[in-house]
This record gives C-alpha cells, structure tokens and sequence, in this order.
C-alpha cells in the first residue's frame, strides 16, 4: 500500500508525528509555562515576569535568545491541542531531577502572584502526571514553593 501511494505521491511519505518533532526542550518547557499563565483565564504580568526569569537562569539565555524563545513557545501554545505534545518528549528524555525542576518551575509561576488558582492546580497535577512524577513528591514541590514564597515576603 505505501508503495502504491508513493508511486501516486512521486515522493517518500512522512512518517513523523507531532510527538515525534525534535523541538526544542526549552521551547516545550517555557510553553508548559505559558499554558499554565493561561490557565486562569488572565495572564498576569507577574506570572509573566517569573516565567522570563526563570527561563533567562535555567537555560542560560541572553535577552535577544529569552525573546526568540518566548516567541516561538506562544506560537506553540497557541497551536497546541494537548499537553502530550510537549510532556511527550520530555518525559522521554529527561531524567527525574529534571522533571521534578520543571514541575516546581511550575508551581513558581502559580505561585507568582501570592496564591495558587484552583485551574493552575489543576493543571499542575495533569502535567505532573504526565511527566510521571508522583503525587507526593508534586505535593512536596508545592509545599516547597509556598513555604519559600511566605518565607521571603511574597505572600
């Protein structure tokens, strides 16, 4: 049958899925974070603002790359139609620790405003499932973030 349809087409089919693109972990991660700002239904500027700092100290990122990237990881969210297409590949291959730091990157930006909306938690525990991180230690990044947040005034 492939066979057939390449002689029809005159070309090799694509076989790549959408899980299957080589993006970028960075822009995966910095739109999981976009996705979440969203969630609320209000993308605030704090939230925004813990997103570009976060991102600018994990990845190493100059403004002209922070910008390009944060560019790029809209345009992804705003064509996305699951998570899977972003928790797919990291899942794949990042370790744990990796994982966990993106989850509490998570926590950070819904925790960015002082409280944590009932739809950013929401989709907190859904990505966190995905990633295959379990509910104690999702909870334990959570209480780690809130804990530090009180404790250096941000509430």
């Amino acid at each position: 049958m492939f066979a057939q349809l390449k002689k029809i087409f005159g070309q090799e089919l694509v076989r790549d899925g959408l899980l299957e693109q080589r993006e970028p972990i960075e822009t995966l991660t910095a739109a999981l974070l976009i996705e979440l700002s969203r969630s609320d239904f209000s993308e605030s500027e704090v939230e925004a603002r813990a997103i570009r700092q976060m991102l600018r100290d994990r990845f190493r990122l100059d403004e002209a790359a922070l910008e390009a990237l944060m560019t790029n990881a809209k345009k992804r969210a705003d064509k996305a139609t699951s998570l899977h297409e972003f928790t797919h590949r990291l899942n794949q291959e990042l370790p744990e620790a990796e994982k966990l730091a993106i989850v509490e990157m998570l926590w950070k930006v819904s925790h960015a405003d002082g409280r944590i909306d009932k739809h950013e938690e929401h989709l907190i525990q859904r990505i966190a499932g995905l990633l295959h991180i379990s509910d104690r230690d999702r909870v334990r990044l959570k209480l780690k973030v809130v804990v530090d947040g009180s404790q250096t005034g941000e509430n």
